[in-house]
This record gives structure tokens, sequence and C-alpha cells, in this order.
């Protein structure tokens, strides 16, 4: 027996507002395509059809379909809230969910002591030098205990957004 995908009913509000979320030209591309999925799927479209029309693949379909349908019953709630606060509901459940990403191995007053000492003259730590390099920097840092070892590319991240 072939697989039938989940149907997905939505109400004429939550339709309108996907409908001005798929024409956006300010909104993310992809919260656009998902957008697509979720009206196509409640057209009753199949997962293949939905994802030639919108240029994913029809996994990708499934998984965002299958999302819409696990998070219908908080949907449905927000129904009776003001249109905006449903609005924020449908944008939120087309948004990637947040991810772990790798913790940042330094602290905040650690950063804020690097770049601290970065705007420091390098003559005050015993260099003969106008400008700091970076190498120089990292092991000033280490020397003086602010971290115990950091690469001169990580002082450079730090400094190029300061």
């Amino acid at each position: 027996m072939p697989f039938v995908a989940t149907s997905i009913r939505i109400s004429h509000k939550v339709k309108n507002i996907l409908k001005n979320i798929a024409k956006s030209r300010t909104l993310p591309q992809c919260q656009v395509q998902r957008a697509k999925i979720i009206i196509g799927a409640s057209k009753g479209k199949n997962n293949q059809e939905i994802a030639i029309f919108v240029g994913m693949s029809a996994d990708s379909v499934s998984r965002w379909r299958m999302r819409w349908v696990e998070n219908a019953d908080k949907l449905e709630k927000e129904e009776q809230k003001t249109h905006k606060d449903l609005e924020a509901m449908v944008k939120e459940l087309l948004k990637d969910k947040s991810r772990s990403g790798h913790p940042c191995e330094f602290t905040e007053v650690q950063i804020l002591k690097i770049i601290e000492i970065a705007c420091r003259n390098p003559v005050e730590y015993g260099y003969e030098a106008s400008h700091w390099s970076l190498p120089q920097l990292a092991k000033v840092v280490i020397e003086l205990g602010i971290v115990e070892s950091i690469s001169p590319s990580s002082i450079g991240r730090f400094l190029k957004y300061r």
C-alpha cells in the first residue's frame, strides 16, 4: 500500500496569512517556500507535486508537512487571539528550529579583556611595535593568564566585529 501524506486543514485566517507570506519579497526564501508547502498540502497535493512546485526534495516537504501537523493544536488555540499573535505563530512555525551549535570557549569577560589589551600600545607589554600582531596579542593574553590557550585567528575574530 503506498504512503499517503497526512492531510492538512487550515482556517481561512491562517490561509490568508500563509498567502501573504508566500507572496512576500522581504521574508527569507525558506519561509516563503514553507508557506507554499502548507498551502499546497491544504489543497490535497502530495509531497512530490509540492516538491516540484517549490523546488525542494519530497523529504523536505514531508518534514515541513509533519511539523505543521504536530503543531496544529497550538495553532488552533492561537486562532482565538489577535491577528498579530496568529501571524507571529505561523511565522514561528515556518522558521528553522534553533540549534545548539558549538558553545563558546571564552567568556564575555575574557573577550573584553582581550579587546582592552588590543586597544593598548604593545610597548606597554614589552613589544617594540606600534601595532599588535595577532600572534603577539595571543601570546600576551596567555602570559597574563586571561586564557589558557588561544589561537591568533580567534583573537582576530574577536577584534573583527568590535
